[in-house]
């Protein structure tokens, strides 16, 4: 499917490729994210993977992008254009920025593929905008962003300017509903902790060289908002000292709104930063089949795991 959609299927700016310099595009979530949508879905297609996978690797692909605190900062579009100097130079702070154009540009052809046919009452899909897209711009030339976009209004006889004005150029929240209702499908009910005041930090952690060491920190998280960085060691939490691999457990012993000190060592010296316990979100984006969907649902489900 890559060698189809990138190889031949292009943006403009790729070809011929200039090994010289930096070759922008907006439009590496078209080449890569939707090509990351049809891989789990063609498997589906194929008869290799089950609707159950099928649906767990979307809603791994969904979790990731609302993990990703800097879907609200760089739009597709820009992530695209920005991949030579940020994506392929990724830091500890890269999901504080932009989004991946791979996982985000996958469930945002997801959005697509769902609104062309709600919005054509079935009778459009994704699929025609690709092999139409496939026709004409195949090739020598490539096609340019805006090229694909009008295409997909006229093959489908659909204004979609909306869409990818929301969802590709710009930051806005996406939005799951309409798609998993036309599908039959829903959000799986979270799952009521059985410490639901349990405390929570946010830190992406490891024990490097026997230290407790902080890798990542995202934003809206408690750790964030204490200013805690990438390359902290985390020593001990009101002067009890953390053993590496333990803080989960430490932190576990708080609950929602109790203050503490976390002692940390910070280029050779020992910083304490005050906290203010929160709780984790409680948020599932695991898809399931809605067991109140009606026939014409599960058969535009049926429909769409099983179109050629």
């Amino acid at each position: 499917f890559h060698t189809w959609n990138v190889k031949r299927l292009r943006p403009v700016e790729l070809g011929p490729f200039d090994y010289e310099r930096e070759n922008h595009t907006r439009a590496l979530w078209i080449a890569e994210g939707v090509t990351s949508y049809y891989d789990v879905l063609t498997v589906r297609r194929a008869g290799i993977s089950t609707t159950a996978e099928l649906l767990e690797q979307l809603s791994k692909k969904i979790e990731r992008v609302q993990d990703t605190p800097g879907r609200a900062v760089r739009s597709l579009e820009q992530a695209s254009y920005d991949a030579w100097i940020k994506f392929y130079k990724a830091d500890e702070n890269t999901p504080n920025v932009a989004p991946s154009y791979y996982v985000k540009g996958a469930v945002v052809a997801f959005l697509l593929d769902m609104e062309i046919q709600r919005r054509s009452k079935g009778a459009h899909t994704l699929d025609e905008v690709m092999r139409a897209a496939y026709t004409r711009f195949s090739g020598a030339r490539g096609f340019k962003t805006a090229e694909f976009y009008a295409l997909a209004n006229q093959v489908t006889q659909l204004k979609l300017d909306d869409v990818f004005a929301r969802y590709a150029s710009g930051t806005a929240e996406l939005d799951y509903a309409p798609a998993l209702a036309w599908l039959g499908l829903r959000f799986k009910p979270a799952k009521k902790s059985t410490t639901p005041d349990a405390a929570w930090l946010g830190a992406h952690t490891a024990v490097t060289d026997g230290l407790l060491t902080v890798k990542q920190v995202r934003r809206g998280t408690p750790a964030y908002a204490i200013g805690l960085n990438a390359d902290d060691e985390i020593i001990a939490i009101n002067d009890q000292r953390v053993p590496p691999g333990a803080l989960e457990d430490r932190v576990g012993r708080y609950r929602v709104g109790e203050t503490a000190t976390i002692l940390i060592a910070r280029r050779g010296a020992l910083v304490r930063l005050p906290i203010t316990f929160s709780a984790k979100p409680a948020q599932s984006w695991a898809i399931e089949v809605d067991p109140t969907a009606d026939a014409a649902a599960k058969a535009r489900l049926a429909r769409w795991i099983t179109q050629p």
